[in-house]
């Protein structure tokens, strides 16, 4: 919990030999293992640290990391302004933040999550980053423009997002559960276009007279 709090203010980088990529949600293989050797194991504020950057907002997602560039997101506290913000892998210096969507009415999200919560995907020349339902967009990572987005997909969230998407091939995979609707969507990764969507299947045996979950689904 305190590591994933330093993110509320700052990024920091801690000083290594070798310079790994890590991707996506729990590093290049997804098994939250990095393969490098020779890391520094302690630290302070200054011991073994190279640069540390100051972030606006609050969000519990993770870095992602490519050639030379390190992309966040992050979100106001209330979740009505959400963005994603670059930062030189060497130096620490900003080089993009860029606000992708405001939102009027954000849904609900208990405090112990954030409204910035899923962590990016990232390959040569796109990061792809996702705040849930509110939105999904591709960034060009050289020029910092946004190549497409979606802002289309129903989910009530109930406690707000949390899932990460990956790259498979030419598809950019997420799923969404929420109180509502539960399903799994692949996009065309390079148009953002829905290519197949698979509802899930469990019966939860939990609808009211009216026809909608009970407790709002939880």
């Amino acid at each position: 919990m305190k590591r994933n709090a330093l993110l509320l203010s700052g990024l920091l980088l801690i000083v290594a030999p070798a310079r790994a990529d890590w991707p996506q949600f729990r590093g290049p293989d997804g098994t939250g293992v990095s393969k490098v050797r020779g890391v520094p194991l302690t630290w302070s504020e200054t011991k073994n640290v190279k640069w540390k950057t100051a972030i606006h907002g609050r969000a519990w997602s993770s870095p992602v990391v490519l050639g030379n560039q390190v992309w966040v997101t992050t979100a106001t506290p209330e979740g009505r302004e959400l963005s994603a913000i670059a930062v030189d892998r060497d130096s620490g210096r900003i080089v993009h933040d860029l606000k992708l969507f405001h939102v009027e009415k954000p849904q609900y999200a208990h405090p112990f999550n954030s409204y910035a919560s899923p962590t990016p995907v990232i390959e040569p020349g796109r990061v792809y980053v996702t705040f849930g339902s509110p939105g999904t967009a591709a960034i060009d990572t050289q020029t910092g423009k946004v190549v497409w987005e979606r802002r289309d997909f129903e989910c009530n969230h109930y406690r707000g997002a949390g899932s990460s998407p990956i790259l498979f091939g030419e598809l950019l995979i997420m799923h969404f559960d929420g109180s509502d609707h539960q399903f799994l969507v692949a996009l065309d990764k390079r148009t953002g276009k829905t290519v197949w969507r698979t509802e899930r299947s469990i019966d939860f045996k939990d609808l009211g007279p009216d026809g909608k979950p009970e407790s709002e689904g939880d």
